[in-house]
């Protein structure tokens, strides 16, 4: 990916494998030429919703870097896999970046899941960058986290609505993997803490009908419900919620729901409907407006709308280029040694690592149609 920045050709996206370069797939040696990044983003499976918009992202990012020498002055290429589906066929897509196209680190946007299986098969190999909220406590993980962590992301929103809409009773919903129970154990205890109540929790498998689930809310009458689903699994979830009127009258609140999830989900049926993250396209901070600015004189106004998490991408590949730079080495003993303390620039702005953890801002906004109004800010 060399020169000017091109309109990215995304007729063959769900192929399981994609390169996003010129040129054959034969492995370039990793200490010389251009560094080689294997991107990481669904085209199956419930989150594929945003795989697009991800893709886009991180061509403009890697076009920008390139503009200003790439990464320790080498040209970035971008190769791509499919991080849909079983972890174990990922593990497999990604092993054919590393191993046959040279692939001197990987950056991925997709399931927990599939993290958990990454890093097991390439621990100690090549550097890993995991750019999108996430459960927190990789600790045995040789993996680079810069998401939104529970406390991070849902502290602020979770007592907002607690405190200004009257939210007492809360019912849990989530698909049944890592992230969505993790996230629960935290947001049970923090409601319970704060003098709320738990009236109900449940689980279903990514692909499962959740019919029964609005039968269970509807029956516990909660004052709001809580949502762990993921990409694609919230859209009929959310749209029998409003169909069956609950919405008027029950809060909900995801941390997944992003711009082109919203737009599935559908105006008439987000009525009420609530999401806390660290990034929305709505923002009108001037970094963001200088992010998008680019991004649409880029692709055109009808490229695929950006969200938290295809906007991760964009930060993963923006982190990594800072942290080899502090490092001044690909060598993963230093790009670790480099980590905490690192500061960043993306369309949210400056991110600093403390602790391990990627600080920063996170924000309550509420649906308003198809597009999100921002409420609120809160600050680590």
């Amino acid at each position: 990916m060399r020169g000017r920045l091109k309109r990215p050709a995304f007729a063959a996206a769900r192929r399981p494998l994609l390169a996003l370069r010129a040129g054959g797939s034969e492995p370039a040696p990793r200490s010389h030429g251009p560094i080689r990044i294997g991107l990481l983003v669904p085209f199956q499976g419930a989150d594929a919703i945003w795989g697009p918009s991800c893709q886009y992202s991180a061509v403009l990012a890697a076009a920008e870097m390139n503009e200003k020498g790439g990464i320790l002055g080498r040209q970035i290429e971008l190769l791509a896999a499919d991080a849909g589906g079983s972890p174990e066929a990922v593990v497999e897509r990604a092993r054919d970046l590393v191993e046959r196209q040279g692939a001197n680190a990987l950056i991925g946007v997709h399931l927990s899941s599939v993290r958990v299986a990454l890093a097991k098969a390439f621990s100690g190999r090549v550097p890993y960058v995991f750019a999108p909220l996430f459960e927190g406590g990789n600790d045995g993980e040789a993996v680079f986290t810069i998401g939104e962590v529970p406390e991070r992301q849902f502290a602020g929103p979770v007592s907002h609505l607690m405190q200004h809409h009257a939210a007492k009773r809360w019912f849990l919903v989530g698909n049944d993997y890592v992230w969505p129970r993790s996230s629960h154990g935290w947001v049970r205890q923090f409601v319970l803490e704060n003098g709320g109540e738990i009236v109900g929790e449940e689980y279903v498998g990514i692909g499962q009908e959740t019919d029964h689930i609005v039968d269970q809310v509807e029956a516990a009458a909660p004052d709001i419900v809580f949502q762990s689903l993921v990409g694609s699994e919230c859209v009929p979830f959310n749209r029998m919620f409003a169909e069956r009127g609950l919405a008027q009258r029950i809060l909900r609140l995801s941390g997944a729901v992003e711009e082109n999830t919203l737009m599935a989900i559908g105006e008439e049926n987000t009525e009420n409907l609530f999401c806390a993250a660290g990034y929305f396209s709505a923002l009108k901070t001037p970094e963001n407006q200088r992010f998008l600015k680019r991004y649409r004189d880029a692709f055109g106004v009808t490229a695929p709308v950006q969200g938290v998490l295809s906007e991760a991408c964009y930060e993963g590949l923006r982190f990594f280029g800072a942290l080899a730079s502090r490092a001044q080495s690909l060598d993963l003993t230093a790009l670790a040694n480099a980590f905490e303390g690192l500061t960043f620039e993306s369309a949210r702005g400056l991110t600093t690592v403390r602790n391990g953890v990627a600080a920063g801002p996170t924000y309550l906004a509420r649906a308003d149609g198809t597009e999100f109004e921002i409420l609120r800010a809160f600050n680590d």
